[in-house]
């Protein structure tokens, strides 16, 4: 039944988002992606696309990734193999290493800094994370903003729209009206039927039947992303660029409980990050095409769920 219901949706998402292209991708965006990988898995597409317009695109890795295989590796040899992983992605995607920026946040610890660069003793200096966005915004001026989507509910997925968010909210009301910004889905997928309810344990079951739940048995999707860009034409590229995560993607012979990317939902969470379309949403109180005379409301933060602050899957890292 599952897999039958997944079938019908995935048509009906296929005909509802080519209602909702995207037209002129020769826009310059930024790409804030939590982990390497996030940023091919979630507009991986899109970027290809845009590269091919014509469009200048920054990919920012807020984290270092060095956790995604905590215990198997140590985190200083995982934080550089992850960090040559993302440019060989980036060239891929055609993006050069001149427009790849690494923040490098502590994979699963960006929560932590998020909530001291947004609070009310935050220190303004060169390691707070909000400065640092605020910076990037400030000197490559894009015309778009690609974020997480609120609801991926990953620590360090929600912690990246945060900030992006109230660096956004801080920029003067002209520049921010002129700024597109898009969230884009990765774990949102988390969620019968676009993927099985099993999981690893009792809580993360019980996350996954919630989302499911939230979401009105999957419906949601039809209603809450507003725009797509079609990437069926360079999913092979798109594929190509993910195959550069190769520690993320291949499980060494010699680690038989290394996991990679296919282990999650059986393939299904992979299966739906490689879609026709690539499908975004437009994060209340920010403006996902220009408007005029409109104004930034005074805390776009407060407006973010209350219910991502919350850290419902705990500790998890990446991937």
């Amino acid at each position: 039944m599952r897999k039958l219901l997944r079938g019908l949706y995935k048509k009906r998402l296929n005909r509802v988002m080519a209602k909702r292209e995207l037209t002129d991708l020769s826009f310059s965006a930024m790409v804030f992606a939590p982990h390497p990988d996030d940023e091919t898995l979630g507009c991986g597409g899109t970027i290809l696309r845009k590269k091919a317009a014509g469009a200048r695109v920054y990919i920012v890795f807020v984290t270092d990734g060095s956790r995604s295989h905590e215990g198997l590796i140590p985190e200083a040899a995982l934080k550089a193999r992850r960090q040559q992983e993302a440019l060989q992605a980036a060239q891929m995607l055609g993006v050069g290493p001149e427009d790849v920026i690494f923040l490098g946040f502590g994979d699963g610890r960006l929560t932590q800094a998020v909530n001291e660069a947004i609070g009310e003793a935050s220190m303004p200096g060169e390691s707070n994370v909000l400065t640092q966005v605020q910076s990037l915004l400030a000197t490559y001026t894009p015309d778009e903003v690609f974020v997480p989507h609120p609801e991926d509910r990953l620590a360090d997925h929600t912690a990246t729209y945060r900030v992006a968010i109230a660096a956004l909210q801080s920029l003067p009301p002209e520049r921010a009206q002129s700024i597109a910004v898009y969230a884009y889905p990765i774990w949102y997928w988390r969620h019968w039927p676009w993927t099985p309810l099993g999981g690893n344990g009792k809580r993360e079951m019980l996350n996954i039947l919630k989302a499911t739940v939230r979401n009105g048995l999957g419906t949601a999707v039809f209603e809450d992303f507003q725009h797509s860009v079609y990437v069926g034409e360079v999913r092979s590229q798109k594929q190509a660029a993910l195959a550069m995560h190769i520690s993320q993607m291949q499980r060494p012979d010699s680690i038989p409980n290394w996991s990679i990317l296919s282990d999650v939902a059986g393939g299904d969470f992979l299966d739906c990050a490689m879609q026709d379309y690539e499908i975004f949403h437009s994060p209340q109180g920010v403006f996902s095409q220009p408007i005029e005379n409109k104004q930034i409301p005074q805390q776009i933060s407060q407006q973010i769920p209350q219910q991502i602050s919350q850290q419902p899957f705990g500790e998890v890292v990446s991937p």
